[in-house]
């Protein structure tokens, strides 16, 4: 329970009524990126609030789930929730830098992995084809003894 409260407790950071787990973040990104906000002319709480998650999520995608767990369509959300954070105001370029690296890795990836395939299909032909040909051999060669000694 402890741990539930905790992850329901908001706390202002950098201007943005954030959850109190995710300030470790915020700290990062206007550490690293300080100018992340200055364009954000937003008002509102509850959207400064809103677009910041939006930016948590796309963070979260790119940063901490596995090449090989990303769905083309968790990209294609990533890119458009990106879009929204921007036209929020949000100065992202980093993360737009990084959405394009991640789908340009991924791609490749899945390239290098369907050649593989591909490769893994031919090996497999090759061998039975070769199977194929050692049951056509005359049994004579199969069965006959090849002396060890003079």
């Amino acid at each position: 329970m402890g741990n539930q409260l905790q992850r329901q407790r908001k706390v202002t950071a950098h201007g943005f009524i954030i959850a109190s787990s995710k300030v470790k973040l915020a700290n990062w990104i206007f550490h690293t990126y300080p100018n992340t906000s200055a364009n954000v002319k937003l008002q509102d709480d509850v959207l400064r609030t809103r677009y910041m998650n939006l930016l948590f999520s796309v963070i979260k995608r790119l940063y901490h789930k596995p090449l090989s767990d990303l769905t083309e369509d968790e990209l294609s959300k990533a890119s458009l929730e990106l879009s929204d954070v921007t036209q929020a105001g949000f100065s992202v370029e980093w993360l737009a830098s990084k959405l394009e690296k991640v789908t340009l890795e991924k791609k490749t990836s899945e390239d290098r992995i369907r050649e593989l395939e591909e490769e893994v299909e031919k090996l497999k032909l090759t061998m039975s084809e070769e199977k194929v040909k050692l049951k056509k051999q005359p049994s004579w060669i199969t069965k006959t003894e090849i002396p060890t000694s003079p």
